[in-house]
C-alpha cells in the first residue's frame, strides 16, 4: 500500500501533457496528498515550488507489457523503470507467470518461469493471485502494479503440462478459476501461443475463456501463434475468437518479423480496421527495437519443449532429437521459427545465462569457438545452462514498427527481461521512443506520445483516476525537457540508466529528481475489484483528438 506524500508539489510554468491527445498547454499544476489538486494559468503556492521552465509535465508512463513480478522482491525500488519514467507496471504477461499455481508443481513452474521473471530465494509462499498480490504489496514496490490472470498457469490447475483438449467438465472448472482470478484483482487473461502450458489450449477453449471475460467487461491478451511468416492468419484467427466469445483483444508485442514478411504490418492494421468497423475493440502493445528477447527455447520447434524441463533437457541431448531439430527449423512450418525469421545464428545474441558464460555472444561466435555447428551449439547451452537462456533475435524492419507506432490504437511497453545483458528495451524503451520517433522522426508527436504512453492504457485496464493529467487524480507524473533525453542502453552496453528526466512522481512522491532515483517507494499494488468498484471498467476512452 503506498504511503500519501505530506509535501506539497507545485510545477511551474509546466506544458501540459494531458495524456489525451489533446495539445499542449502551459499552466501551473499542484500535487498534494497524492493528487493533483489545481491546474490554473497562475501559481497557487505550495511547500515546494519547482519551475520547469517550459518542459513537459505529462501523466507517468505505463509500460503495458513487464516481467518483473519476481524481481521487485529484490529490486522493489525499480531504478530501471522509474528512470524512464514509468509509474506503473503490467504483470502476469504471455500466459506464464507466478500465480495461480497449483501447490505441488511450485518448483516446476519456478523453474519454468524464471528466465523471464527472475527468481525468489525461497519456495514461493503463494498459490493464488491474491496471496501473490497481498505479497507484493508488502514488497512496497516503488512503482504500481497491474497483473493479468495467465492462461496457463490456471490450465495447469487442471492439466498440469499435458497436451491436450480440456473436457467439458473441465473447461467449466478453468472458466471458474479465470473468474476467480479475477475476483482476486486480475484485470484480464494473458496467454502465450507459443509457451507451454498456454500454447496447449484449442480454440473451443479460449472462445469459452473469452466469453468470460465478456461478462466481465474484460479483455483478452495475447502472444499470438505466430509473428512471423503466419502473423496475419495468427492475428485473424486471435480477433475471431475474442469476437466470438465476446471479449476486447488485446495483442501483445506486435511485431512483424523476418525479412520475408516485411511490409505485413499494413495487412495487421487493416484487420484491426476491419475489426472496429464491426464494433470489436482492438488494441495492442509494442517496444521500438528491431530485435526480440525471450527464452532460447523458444528457437525450439513445439515438440521439443513438451513436458516437463527434465525431460527437455534429456530430448536435447540426444543426436537424432538435435537433427530433427535442425531439419524443422531449415523447414517453413505453421510453427513461430524465430531461427529461420532470424535467417543466420549471427542475429540469435544471448543476453542471459544462469552460469554467466556467453552473455553477449551470438549462436555463431559460440559455435565457431567450439568448432561445433550452430544447432549443437545452442543445444548444448540449454542442456549446460538447464534452460535457462535468455536471447535477442533481430528479425524486424524499421518501416513496420513506425507503421505500428503511429496508430493510435497501440500502447508501449519495454516487455523487459533482466539479467546478465538483457536486451536494451528493459532500460532504454520510454526514452528511444522520446529521442528517436519523437524527436528526430517525427513519428509521434509528444502529444500522441503522451496519450499511447498513459491514456490510452489507463484507459484499457480501466483505470478512473490515473493516466491523465486532472484535477483530482492520482499524482503519477513525469516532467522532462524534450531536447534533453537520451537513449542510454545499448546492446553492448545495456545496463545504464537513463538520467534526463527531470522529475517522476509516484502517487505524489519524488521518485526521480535531476535523473536520479531517490529510493522512494511509494508505489500502489492495483487490483481491478478495487478500481472498477464492480464487473464493469469506468473509462473506456478519454481521448481528444
Amino acid at each position: 500500500m503506498s504511503a500519501t506524500s505530506t509535501e506539497s508539489i507545485e510545477f511551474r510554468n509546466a506544458r501540459v501533457l494531458d495524456g489525451s491527445g489533446g495539445d499542449a498547454y502551459t499552466a501551473n499544476v499542484l500535487v498534494d496528498e497524492g493528487r493533483i489538486r489545481r491546474i490554473a494559468p497562475d501559481p497557487a503556492g505550495a511547500d515546494r515550488e519547482l519551475d520547469l521552465d517550459g518542459s513537459y509535465l505529462a501523466p507517468g508512463f505505463i509500460d503495458m507489457h513487464a516481467h518483473s513480478e519476481l524481481r521487485l522482491f529484490d529490486r522493489p525500488g525499480a531504478a530501471e523503470k522509474v528512470t524512464q519514467g514509468v509509474t506503473t507496471e503490467v504483470l502476469g504477461q504471455d500466459g506464464v507467470s507466478v500465480a495461480p499455481v497449483p501447490p505441488e508443481r511450485k518448483a516446476e513452474w519456478a523453474n519454468r518461469i524464471q528466465s523471464l521473471d527472475g527468481t525468489i530465494e525461497d519456495e514461493w509462499p503463494w498459490t493464488t493471485v491474491e496471496g501473490y498480490l497481498d505479497e507484493l504489496d508488502d514488497a512496497e514496490p516503488a512503482v504500481n502494479c497491474a497483473f493479468y490472470a495467465p492462461h496457463g498457469n490456471l490450465r495447469s490447475l487442471l492439466a498440469g503440462f499435458e497436451d491436450r483438449p480440456l473436457d467439458d467438465a473441465e473447461l467449466e472448472t478453468l472458466r471458474d478459476e479465470l473468474a476467480t482470478a479475477l475476483d482476486e484483482g486480475a484485470f484480464g487473461l494473458s496467454k502465450g501461443m507459443i509457451y507451454p502450458p498456454s500454447s496447449y489450449g484449442r480454440d473451443p477453449e479460449l472462445e469459452a475463456l473469452a466469453a468470460t471475460l465478456g461478462d466481465r467487461d474484460s479483455f483478452m491478451i495475447s502472444h499470438v501463434w505466430n509473428e512471423t511468416d503466419y502473423v496475419v492468419e495468427s492475428i485473424e484467427r486471435y480477433l475471431d475468437i475474442c469476437h466470438r466469445g465476446g471479449c476486447d483483444a488485446h495483442v501483445s508485442h506486435l511485431k512483424v518479423g523476418g525479412k520475408q514478411n516485411w511490409g505485413a504490418s499494413e495487412d495487421v492494421l487493416s484487420l484491426f480496421d476491419d475489426a472496429d468497423a464491426r464494433g470489436q475493440r482492438v488494441s495492442f502493445d509494442q517496444y521500438p527495437y528491431t530485435a526480440g528477447s525471450t527464452m532460447l527455447t523458444a528457437l525450439l520447434p513445439p515438440w521439443a519443449r513438451r513436458d516437463d524441463s527434465e525431460a527437455i533437457r534429456e530430448r536435447l541431448r540426444d543426436e537424432s532429437t538435435r537433427d530433427r531439430i535442425a531439419a524443422d527449423i531449415d523447414e517453413s512450418g505453421d510453427w513461430e521459427n524465430l531461427a529461420r525469421a532470424a535467417g543466420t545464428w549471427d542475429n540469435i545474441l544471448i543476453t542471459r545465462t544462469a552460469s554467466g558464460q556467453h552473455q553477449g555472444a551470438t549462436i555463431a561466435e559460440i559455435a565457431t569457438e567450439r568448432n561445433r555447428e550452430p544447432i549443437d551449439a545452442m543445444c548444448d547451452l540449454l542442456v549446460e545452462e538447464d534452460l535457462d537462456v535468455t536471447m535477442a533475435d533481430f528479425i524486424m524492419s524499421e518501416a513496420d514498427i513506425e507503421r505500428f507506432l503511429a496508430d493510435p490504437r497501440g500502447t508501449f511497453c519495454s516487455d523487459g527481461i533482466f539479467g546478465g545483458k538483457p536486451h536494451p528495451r528493459a532500460i532504454g524503451t520510454f526514452p528511444r521512443i522520446l529521442e528517436r520517433y519523437v524527436r528526430e522522426r517525427d513519428t509521434l508527436s509528444p502529444e500522441r506520445m503522451a496519450y499511447k504512453a498513459a491514456g490510452r492504457p489507463a484507459d484499457l485496464l480501466g483505470l478512473p483516476d490515473r493516466g491523465y493529467v486532472t484535477e483530482g487524480y492520482v499524482a503519477d507524473l513525469v516532467a522532462f525537457d524534450l531536447d534533453a533525453i537520451v537513449e542510454r542502453p545499448t546492446y553492448e552496453n545495456p545496463n545504464q540508466l537513463t538520467e534526463d528526466f527531470d522529475y517522476v512522481l509516484v502517487g505524489g512522491a519524488i521518485a526521480v529528481e535531476d535523473g536520479e532515483p531517490t529510493g522512494v517507494r511509494n508505489g500502489s499494488v492495483l487490483r481491478s475489484t478495487e478500481e472498477w468498484d464492480g464487473r464493469a471498467r469506468p473509462s473506456r476512452s478519454r481521448r481528444a483528438f
